[in-house]
């Protein structure tokens, strides 16, 4: 099975994609993550998980996780 690590990784990584087809959407004038958790106030811990979640995976290519 999977290790919690790798686990770990796989979330984040996909939490990256999301954020990065946010911005994508964000381009063209939709923001879904604003749309879809702005009303319950968890906007900006999404946006917290997207970016501690890039920066795992950028230590993850380098090496250092």
């Amino acid at each position: 099975g999977k290790t919690y690590m790798q686990t770990l990784g796989t979330i984040a990584w996909w939490l990256v994609i999301v954020g990065a087809l946010n911005w994508g959407l964000v381009a063209v004038g939709m923001n879904l993550v604003s749309m879809i958790f702005g009303s319950m106030g968890l906007e900006t811990i999404v946006y917290a998980l997207v970016g501690l979640s890039a920066v795992y995976v950028l230590l993850q290519k380098f090496k250092v996780v």
